[in-house]
């Protein structure tokens, strides 16, 4: 715990912290708040359940759940940073929640998402909630293997990420056009031209903050740019599953056709992520990232694939975050773990 409150968020004396997180989670929420207070942090706990989230997502109507909550956008002015462990235990099943509601929560959260970038609050989200025995039943996962890798890849040295991804960086900012290649048929073009590649190493320094760059995550491990939103062109194979809404996605390729996701394919859970996407609002069929993995414990398939050091991720929707256009209400991405990057290739 010490490494996520002094070293991932450097929360000292005076600041005042929410811990977001679910009822599987509480004791690791707790060891938080401890910590929070022996370095004279005040925090606070909010918790939610699988049991309401469920009934949330499946008995009542989007209308309702799309009213911002103003008792907590109100409470932000006194926040300084917030951590959230994510869940639910049990992932997501399309066939027992409405997916629509999702789109609600996105939209009533949106309001505090900008309060809390107006206020410059450090956000930490950490996914260890999701490494569960349910989730891993779920995915086809060995649950103890997982859960020890990402508790390996949370200890990694942040020092070291951040070195390796600041040369990373560099050579994205000085380029102009990027080449994806794969021996399983990849072959995609981007242009990145004039925008600027940001680091996810794990840790909210003061340099982050004065920066904008306001939020991290645990596992980390990234470099993230946003392409030319109209560059997009040719196609992607992944050669790894995808694990969403409790299911693995495979074999799953793409083609984009200036900047468009034009064509999706995949063997197996296909049309229910066409239907999640569908929900999200804004252009999420637009090419909305280029992520490439720099954690070294990252090991897939699991669901932190992009994290794995090498991994070359492709990102659709949301990136106004990492300096983009695409204001859609989320982002989605898949992996390539063996493919070739390649930044102003001569032909």
């Amino acid at each position: 715990m010490k490494q996520i409150v002094r070293t991932c968020l450097q929360i000292k004396s005076g600041d005042i912290v929410t811990i977001n997180s679910w009822h599987h989670a509480l004791n690791l929420a707790e060891e938080i708040a401890l910590e929070c207070y022996r370095v004279g942090a005040v925090p606070q706990i909010t918790i939610m359940s699988d049991s309401l989230w469920y009934r949330l997502m499946s008995e009542i109507p989007a209308e309702n759940l799309s009213k911002t909550p103003l008792h907590v956008l109100k409470s932000l002015d006194g926040e300084t940073a917030c951590m959230s462990i994510h869940g639910p235990e049990e992932p997501p099943d399309p066939k027992r929640i409405k997916l629509e509601n999702l789109e609600a929560i996105r939209k009533a959260l949106k309001p505090i998402a900008d309060r809390e970038e107006e206020l410059k609050i450090k956000i930490l989200d950490v996914y260890l909630g999701k490494v569960t025995p349910k989730r891993a039943e779920a995915y086809g996962l060995n649950y103890r293997e997982w859960h020890n890798m990402i508790l390996e890849s949370m200890r990694t040295d942040y020092t070291q990420i951040k070195a390796i991804g600041k040369r990373v960086a560099e050579v994205l900012a000085k380029g102009k056009n990027v080449v994806i290649t794969s021996e399983s048929g990849t072959e995609l073009k981007l242009k990145i031209e004039g925008r600027k590649p940001f680091i996810n190493d794990g840790v909210i320094d003061r340099e982050d903050v004065e920066a904008g760059r306001i939020q991290s995550m645990l596992p980390a491990g990234t470099v993230e740019i946003a392409p030319i939103e109209s560059s997009a062109e040719g196609k992607v194979v992944f050669d790894t599953p995808h694990y969403t809404l409790g299911m693995r996605v495979e074999n799953m390729r793409w083609t984009f056709e200036r900047g468009k996701l034009v064509k999706m394919e995949a063997s197996s859970g296909l049309e229910e992520l066409k239907g999640y996407l569908s929900k999200i609002s804004g252009e999420w069929d637009t090419v909305g990232r280029l992520i490439i993995g720099l954690n070294p414990a990252i090991r897939p398939p699991c669901i932190f694939d992009e994290l794995a050091k090498g991994a070359i991720s492709i990102g659709i929707g949301h990136n106004i975050d990492i300096g983009g256009q695409n204001k859609a209400s989320a982002r989605y991405s898949a992996v390539l773990t063996k493919a070739t990057l390649e930044v102003d290739l001569k032909y």
